[in-house]
């Protein structure tokens, strides 16, 4: 009997902490929810675009035929940019993570 009691107020002490560290963590997180709800936007948009890929399609194709010279020089810097992207991958993967 003594152990059942020993038991349940052990169990109230661990359910007490851990409405404290949830209530906690609520409220350590709350700075990120502004960010995390913009990257959860884009990411719906994203999904959105690539079930529809006639919208991606026309968004692509609209500065093509408005201004040809401007995307072009808009398309190079973007394969630059996508490039060099690539290449810093390749170097922070060879890279040693070094925590301390």
């Amino acid at each position: 009997m003594q152990r059942q009691q020993e038991l349940q107020v052990r169990r109230g002490e661990l359910l007490a902490r851990s409405r404290m560290l949830r209530a906690r963590l609520a409220a350590e997180t709350v700075p990120l929810q502004r960010a995390l709800s913009i990257a959860d936007a884009a990411r719906d948009r994203i999904h959105w675009l690539m079930a529809r890929p006639q919208w991606l399609a026309a968004i692509v194709a609209v500065p093509v035929l408005l201004r040809p010279r401007r995307a072009l020089a808009w398309a190079v810097k973007l394969w630059w940019g996508w490039r060099m992207i690539g290449r810093l991958r390749g170097l922070l993967a060879r890279q040693p993570v070094h925590r301390s």
